[in-house]
């Protein structure tokens, strides 16, 4: 076995060794070690891994999409509208869905 390797090993061992130093005296090594108990691992899956949760994530993807559209929307310059705009508006598929979505959003944080 040549010296380079074995240098190269003992420098790698003395990075891990200061990293784990760190992360005791930071109490992050407490940290981990009490996340990696089962017991806990399998409460804080049950705490984050619900209905809403999977459905959020499921939906990632359309939320993601939604989002980049109301920042390319919010980007550009609005023009105000009046009331026979707004009624105009209101002949668009597009904005009833919207209304729509919003109504049910609405409905949910009256519940809330």
């Amino acid at each position: 076995m040549s010296e380079q390797p074995l240098n190269v090993e003992v420098e790698a061992m003395q990075k891990l060794i200061t990293v784990l130093r760190n992360m005791n005296e930071s109490g992050m090594l407490d940290l981990l070690e009490t996340v990696t108990d089962p017991d806990v691992y399998h409460r804080i899956l049950a705490l984050v891994m619900t209905t809403g949760t999977m459905r959020l994530v499921d939906n990632l993807d359309k939320l993601l999409d939604l989002l980049g559209e109301l920042a390319y929307a919010m980007s550009e310059p609005a023009e105000p509208i009046g009331l026979t705009g707004l009624l105009e508006a209101l002949g668009d598929p597009d904005v009833q869905k919207g209304l729509g979505r919003l109504v049910k959003i609405l409905k949910a944080l009256g519940q809330a």
